[in-house]
């Protein structure tokens, strides 16, 4: 991978360390700086998402004890708001140490394990199918 990774990449070394699930390279999205007014927005990711019949779980993972930016926040509260998304936050990076569930009715739950992890992952995947939007 180059070196020459974009300024929107707050981690680069970390990034280096963990390529994210499908990586084909990096985008710069530098093209769109103005774009947004005079505000300090920038295309962000989702490191994963899975649609099923009309319904969403997206999947943002952090190193253990690293924060949402802010800007990233509003994004995924905004589309949680929707009711169609489920958020599962993991903090761990290889498998999820600790993972906070938003469920698209308003209850967020902590839970830890890939167990459990996998167990909640499923449980969507069953409600996905018999709940069509």
């Amino acid at each position: 991978m180059s070196d020459n990774l974009p300024n929107t990449i707050l981690y680069p070394e970390q990034f280096k360390k963990s390529k994210p699930a499908g990586y084909d390279g990096v985008f710069d999205w530098s093209w769109t700086d103005g774009c947004f007014g005079k505000t300090k927005i920038t295309p962000m990711d989702w490191d994963g998402v899975v649609e099923r019949k009309g319904n969403f779980i997206v999947f943002e993972t952090k190193n253990p004890g690293q924060q949402i930016p802010d800007g990233q926040k509003f994004t995924l509260q905004a589309a949680h708001k929707t009711g169609l998304f489920t958020i599962m936050i993991i903090w761990g990076k290889r498998i999820p140490e600790s993972f906070e569930v938003w469920y698209p009715k308003g209850e967020v739950r902590k839970y830890s394990g890939i167990e459990k992890a996998k167990k909640i992952v499923s449980r969507w995947f069953e409600y996905a199918n018999k709940n069509p939007r």
